[in-house]
């Protein structure tokens, strides 16, 4: 009986009594906690994860100097570039609002990594956005960062993310109160990557991709024209590189130069005394590592024709013999035409590093286009050579024809861009919506005039050379109408950062094909460093085109221990009021069976 009655006292305090201190301390102030909305609440519950894709800078090394971000594994606090505090912490930033001035101060006050939020790639971005990320990318591609650095595209997770953190109050300037309160109250976020520092691969290698057309008569005796264009595309961010004007705007005209000419090469009596090579190139972006291996290639070869041209000739003259040695050396010249970007503007420009005579192939090819640019056959187009000399100080060239001007090979570039020196011939900002179909078109078709006039001896302008659509077929004739859209979206569907071009990239794959489709002796030659103690370039493992980016909202250090002792002080009391005045009923109750009196200690409750 005596244990009912302790148990009914007791439900009777918990269950029933709310209106008394115990009921509103058991009831009332954990509903209140539960129910009130967050600004109420200071200890709100936790959200839980949140992923999001990232990309990572660059990184490699050329020729022993390294490249982009050394660094991958990221976890600790984050901040926005404004707030106080950011040493060791983590810096989230708008592109807006960075510049290379602010960049190198955030990394001279100690912070452990940084992320740049930018536009998202499949919106259109403001030319202000591009020009802000564009004098980024001019810096920042050619040094090497000692933290991470990410890249994060633009969703309404992401700006309610950046708006979150960029709310937190900055208190410093307030009481030592708020100051505290603030420290307890206040949200935190954490930004942590598992992927930690990438070591180098084991096989650094790029594919060239090459075939030929033979031309009418002895081969070994033709002259050769080379057309090249680089697929490789390169940006500040490795995974959004599509490099839809540098270069799918030039690969795209090669690629119908090698449909023209294959149709006019596939008949004895179309076919030009001239040998046409054809090269996609690797590492354009490399300091065009591909064009280099051909060259070595290229010199190789000749040495070996020209040993196998030494003749010995033993003429006797009486009794005595006399030996000579005779070297035949080859007789044909060589042209080198490099495109890139082709896909905007009205403008059409010839790179030269050595100004070619008017009687070389290049001068008539430099004089066909003047002329037929200020005819305007095939539209508006402005023409003109822009000569420059090679700086023989250092390793790093401008444009792809210094290369083989370096080895005093006749070879120019043509590309809508006057100089060098412009964020656009690398930047993550080089979308398809800005390569125009039309001035790709009419590029092909100033080229392919020009070229055909040079290969069958036809300048004079006045009488028309062969036409276009009467060389297709009319199945090829009403594909070509989608051809260039069809390899534009294709192109720039993936990224093609050099690093990401492995033998089976989709890339590879389809130029292979589509060179053994029309051409001949297609090779896939693999490019790699003469040295492996000290190679030329190295790219890095893991290095794929995303990386997740793990959130987690937290609370300061300082929240659980005020939180431990707000949980012990509340059993405390909620002890003290529940269990106290069950005891005392307890005791009141304790008579001696025995001698039939209270007992000492429930009289001195009593009284």
């Amino acid at each position: 009986m005596l244990y009912d009655t302790d148990f009914n006292n007791l439900f009777d305090i918990l269950f029933f009594r709310t209106t008394t201190l115990t009921g509103f301390l058991l009831y009332w102030i954990p509903i209140i906690c539960i129910l009130s909305p967050s600004y109420l609440r200071p200890f709100g519950f936790v959200d839980g994860t949140q992923e999001f894709k990232v990309h990572r800078m660059q990184q490699f090394d050329l020729y022993g100097q390294a490249f982009g971000s050394r660094q991958a594994y990221l976890s600790s606090e984050v901040r926005i570039w404004s707030q106080p505090n950011i040493y060791r912490k983590t810096v989230l930033i708008h592109l807006n609002k960075i510049t290379i001035e602010r960049f190198r101060q955030l990394i001279s006050n100690g912070i452990n990594g940084l992320f740049i939020l930018i536009p998202n790639m499949s919106s259109r971005w403001q030319d202000e956005q591009k020009q802000q990320l564009c004098e980024l990318e001019q810096i920042l591609l050619y040094e090497s960062v000692q933290i991470p650095v990410y890249f994060l595209q633009e969703t309404q997770q992401t700006i309610d993310l950046y708006r979150s953190i960029e709310s937190r109050r900055d208190s410093q300037k307030d009481s030592a109160f708020a100051v505290l309160y603030d420290k307890v109250t206040a949200d935190g976020y954490q930004f942590s990557i598992a992927q930690g520092q990438y070591h180098q691969r084991q096989d650094n290698v790029m594919y060239n991709i090459q075939g030929k057309l033979t031309g009418h008569g002895i081969e070994e005796r033709l002259p050769k024209i080379l057309f090249v264009a680089h697929y490789d595309a390169s940006g500040i961010a490795t995974g959004l590189s599509y490099g839809a004007d540098s270069n799918a705007s030039g690969l795209l005209v090669l690629l119908k130069l090698i449909r023209l000419f294959s149709k006019l090469y596939a008949k004895q009596t179309t076919r030009a005394k001239y040998n046409l090579l054809f090269l996609f190139s690797a590492g354009g972006k490399l300091n065009y590592q591909g064009s280099k291996r051909w060259i070595d290639d290229y010199h190789d070869q000749q040495q070996q024709q020209q040993l196998q041209n030494d003749i010995n000739v033993v003429i006797c003259l009486g009794t005595h013999c006399i030996s000579l040695r005779l070297v035949l050396v080859p007789c044909f010249e060589c042209l080198f035409i490099y495109l890139d970007a082709l896909g905007q503007s009205n403008q059409l420009y010839m790179h030269v590093s050595k100004p070619p005579r008017d009687t070389q192939s290049a001068g008539i090819l430099r004089d066909l286009l003047t002329r037929l640019s200020e005819k305007s056959v095939y539209g508006p187009l402005y023409f003109d050579q822009i000569h420059k000399k090679i700086l023989k100080t250092s390793e790093f060239v401008a444009w792809e024809h210094e290369k083989y001007s370096w080895s005093k090979m006749p070879a120019f570039t043509i590309s809508h861009l006057n100089t060098s020196k412009t964020c656009q011939h690398s930047t993550i900002s080089d979308f398809k919506e800005d390569v125009h179909l039309s001035s790709i078109d009419k590029n092909f078709h100033y080229i392919s005039d020009a070229l055909i006039r040079l290969l069958y001896n036809t300048t004079d302008l006045n009488m028309s050379v062969i036409d276009h659509k009467y060389i297709m077929s009319q199945q090829q004739s009403t594909y070509d109408q989608q051809f260039l859209k069809i390899w534009l979206n294709f192109l720039t569907s993936r990224s093609r950062a050099q690093s990401l071009l492995t033998k089976q990239h989709p890339v590879l794959i389809a130029l292979e094909q589509y060179a053994q489709n029309y051409l001949q002796n297609v090779q896939k030659v693999p490019v790699r460093s003469h040295s492996k103690k000290d190679p030329e370039f190295i790219f890095y493992d893991g290095d794929d085109e995303a990386r997740l980016l793990y959130v987690y909202r937290v609370k300061p250090a300082i929240f659980d221990l005020v939180l431990a002792s707000f949980i012990a002080i509340y059993l405390g009391i909620i002890y003290l009021y529940t269990f106290t005045p069950l005891k005392l009923t307890n005791e009141i109750d304790c008579i001696d069976d025995y001698s039939g009196q209270i007992s000492p200690k429930a009289g001195i409750l009593l009284m």
